[in-house]
């Protein structure tokens, strides 16, 4: 080249082999590993060079991590302490009361034309295979007295077997047995909350206590179960059902007949029978027979309760969740503005050498970083706002390990989902416009 014109065009020398050619590319013998941690650490050294707005993003992430984890620690705690409220009243149980009969069109009071009987406890442990135990029982209520002090209560008459039946030892004294209850005797098993009320700290065991104006011996102390938010279980005071029904209650009936199984593969089949059974015993009518007496499958209830606390802690999970998406655009919104401060960098880059991968994982990776610190702060967090809830509201929660990995790789997620755009953004910058930008 002469003054800008040209003055030869002649190769001087034969063009090198492509292998010569081949610009020494330093990432291909590199290890992707090695690459991955270099691209991490240049992530961390860019957004400690604004920590105010690092941080910012860092907090939306942070919240719902921390949100999830204690919703699901809430749930699982409930889940928990519903399932041992449940396991208390006992398990493979199968309850028998009378049904509402309808006559002439009419429903009749519940139990108006049929009705159980002690007898019917033995007759049924006979006839029904699969009865482990049954125990008759009638409900009441009653004013108890000790002392100056008073209470009104829940009264159990039962067969001496509710004690199995109904996971009832008691944890000091003893349960009545067969000979109290033939002979009516005034004799009582005490729930804590009666203890508490009534004596204090004083041993109740051996004291004398009246329910309705009628002296009764305490011989034993119920096992703790908690309150289910509408029934105290610790406020109940049980006795023999033969001294329920004639010295205390006035009932010649039983209210109800609780049957524990030995098998809960047999407790759906065992409902029908005993209707069946009941049905021919009291010789129901059969057009009575449909409303005549029903059974209630409590490990049915149970499943029940446990799907809804299943389905609470999904929906209060989700809300939470919501946070983590609120989070996740947070960062998308953050990365687009380092995309645009940073144009003239990945003009500069590019114009050097720099692919497109490098640029599109250089900016994923700062929104991988901003996730995974925000996901690791979250899980300290919820685990902080859990122990919290659980010291000062007495509630029942649960930290799961699968809990905590969840709320981790949705929130990592999050981070790529969200950074992918103003990562590829940044990738398909022409390298000329970009040196342009002002």
């Amino acid at each position: 080249m002469r003054d800008g014109a040209i003055v030869s065009d002649e190769r001087q020398a034969p063009l090198p082999e492509k292998k010569q050619l081949a610009v020494s590319n330093h990432h291909a013998d590199r290890n992707f590993f090695v690459e991955v941690y270099e691209y991490l650490k240049l992530g961390f050294k860019t957004l400690a060079a604004n920590k105010v707005r690092t941080a910012l993003s860092v907090l939306g992430i942070l919240i719902g991590v921390a949100a999830v984890i204690a919703m699901l620690a809430i749930g699982r705690g409930a889940q928990k302490q519903i399932e041992s409220q449940l396991s208390s009243l006992g398990s493979n149980l199968l309850v028998l009361r009378p049904g509402a009969m309808r006559v002439g069109g009419v429903t009749q009071e519940s139990g108006a034309t049929a009705r159980l009987n002690f007898e019917d406890t033995q007759y049924i442990k006979d006839q029904i295979t699969g009865v482990k135990n049954a125990s008759a029982t009638v409900n009441g209520r009653g004013q108890v007295t000790y002392g100056n002090k008073n209470w009104s209560t829940r009264i159990i008459g039962a067969s001496p077997s509710y004690e199995q039946i109904r996971s009832s030892t008691p944890q000091a004294g003893r349960f009545f047995n067969d000979a109290d209850n033939l002979k009516r005797a005034r004799v009582a098993v005490i729930g804590v909350a009666i203890v508490r009320e009534l004596f204090g700290d004083k041993n109740p065991l051996g004291e004398m206590i009246k329910i309705n104006k009628i002296s009764f011996q305490v011989i034993g102390i119920l096992p703790e179960k908690g309150s289910t938010g509408f029934m105290d279980q610790d406020d109940v005071i049980v006795m023999p059902v033969y001294t329920a029904m004639h010295r205390l209650l006035g009932k010649e009936y039983v209210d109800s007949i609780d049957m524990e199984m030995s098998d809960p593969q047999s407790m759906s089949e065992a409902e029908d029978k005993v209707i069946e059974l009941m049905n021919q015993r009291h010789r129901v009518p059969p057009t009575l027979r449909e409303t005549a007496f029903e059974v209630r499958n409590m490990a049915d209830i149970q499943a029940a309760v446990q799907q809804s606390s299943q389905t609470m802690s999904l929906l209060l999970s989700s809300i939470a969740a919501i946070s983590l998406v609120v989070g996740g655009i947070g960062i998308m919104n953050i990365m687009l503005v380092s995309v645009t401060e940073r144009t003239r960098e990945i003009g500069l880059r590019k114009a050097i050498g720099a692919k497109r991968w490098d640029i599109l994982a250089q900016f994923l990776s700062e929104s991988v970083v901003v996730s995974a610190v925000g996901g690791l702060s979250g899980i300290f967090l919820g685990w902080v706002i859990t122990l919290l809830i659980g010291q000062f509201s007495g509630w029942t929660t649960s930290i799961s390990p699968s809990s905590v990995l969840l709320a981790f790789i949705f929130s990592a997620s999050i981070g790529i989902i969200f950074g992918i755009y103003p990562a590829r953004k940044a990738s398909l910058l022409h390298p000329i416009d970009a040196l342009r930008h002002e």
